[in-house]
C-alpha cells in the first residue's frame, strides 16, 4: 500500500510540476493528432463540395451551349428549307406534253397519263384504302416523280 501511495504522489507531483506532463504520456498527442483529421477532414469536405458546385455550374453551361447549338441549327435548317422552296418557286414550270394536258371535261385520258396538276374541281375518292382524285371523268393516283408531285390516270382497284 506504501508503494501504491508513493507511485501516486510521485505521479500528481510529476504532473503539477512538469506542466505538459500529459504530452510526455501521450495524452495532447493523440488528442492534438484526431483535432487534425477532423479539421482536416472538414477541409476536404469543404474542398469537395466546392468542386462538386463547380462542376455543377459547368455541367450547366454545357448543357446550356448544347441547347442554344441545337436552336441555332434549328434556324440553319428552316433558312435552308425557305431557300429551297423559294429557288423552287423561281424555277419555271416544265411544259406536259400535249397528252399530258388535264382533260376537258367528259374527255378521258388514256391510263397512265402524266399530269402536273389535278383539273379545277377533282375531289379525293378513296378506293380500297388508296387515295384517287376523281375529275374531268378521270381517276388520278398521286405519284412522286423524282422530287415532284404529279398525278397519274388510273383505273382503281
Amino acid at each position: 500500500m506504501k508503494t501504491c501511495y508513493k507511485l501516486t504522489l510521485v505521479f500528481i507531483a510529476v504532473v503539477m510540476i512538469v506542466p505538459e506532463a500529459d504530452a510526455i504520456l501521450g495524452v495532447r498527442r493523440r488528442t492534438a493528432f484526431r483535432t487534425a483529421v477532423v479539421v482536416s477532414s472538414a477541409t476536404h469536405a469543404a474542398d469537395a463540395s466546392a468542386a462538386s458546385a463547380s462542376s455543377s455550374a459547368t455541367a450547366q453551361a454545357q448543357q446550356q451551349t448544347a441547347a442554344a447549338q441545337q436552336q441555332t441549327a434549328a434556324a440553319q435548317t428552316q433558312t435552308a428549307a425557305a431557300q429551297q422552296q423559294a429557288a423552287e418557286a423561281q424555277k419555271p414550270t416544265v411544259a406536259a406534253t400535249p397528252a399530258a394536258a388535264p382533260a376537258a371535261a367528259g374527255k378521258p385520258l388514256p391510263i397512265g397519263t402524266v399530269v402536273t396538276t389535278l383539273p379545277p374541281g377533282c375531289v379525293s375518292t378513296p378506293v380500297g384504302g388508296v387515295e384517287y382524285y376523281y375529275g374531268g371523268g378521270n381517276f388520278y393516283r398521286a405519284v412522286f416523280q423524282g422530287n415532284n408531285l404529279v398525278y397519274v390516270t388510273a383505273e382503281p382497284k
